[in-house]
């Protein structure tokens, strides 16, 4: 008789150990998951800081030479340099964006409005050829179709 209860109390207990090293196994997979979420969430909010900072720094370069953005404003020589650069750091910040808002469309919310006023501000700078090589065939489209509905 004490055979027949220790071998059900062995079946028991590895019973108990499968369905505890399963919940284990469960609970690990779940924590693992979390942590990736969290992980990608921080890093969207680190990558969102980043940008917003470029973006304010872009800004304030204009804030101090308001030539830069004036289109009734006939420029210098000196001032038409300063312009090409600015307009070139504007349009490659603005691909940039663009390439990011293409992987995570939470983005197109806050950027695409800011594209599309920049846009208005530089869009006869970028319609020159010599401009336009030097960016990708798909920004440029994005851009010439001027469609800046948040998917």
């Amino acid at each position: 008789m004490e055979i027949f209860l220790s071998d059900e109390y062995e079946t028991l207990w590895t019973a108990i150990s499968a369905i505890m090293s399963i919940l284990a196994t469960m609970m690990a997979i779940f924590a693992l998951l979390y942590s990736i979420r969290m992980y990608r969430k921080t890093m969207q909010s680190v990558h969102y800081g980043e940008i917003d900072k470029m973006y304010f720094e872009i800004l304030k370069e204009a804030l101090n030479k308001p030539f830069l953005l004036r289109k009734d404003h006939e420029r210098s020589l000196d001032e038409e340099m300063q312009y090409n650069t600015y307009a070139f750091i504007v349009w490659n910040f603005l691909e940039s964006i663009h390439d990011r808002c293409m992987l995570d469309h939470d983005l197109q919310k806050t950027w695409f409005p800011i594209i599309e006023a920049e846009r208005k501000t530089h869009l006869p700078w970028i319609q020159e050829d010599e401009n336009r090589a030097k960016f990708k065939v798909e920004f440029l489209k994005f851009i010439d179709e001027g469609k800046f509905e948040v998917a």
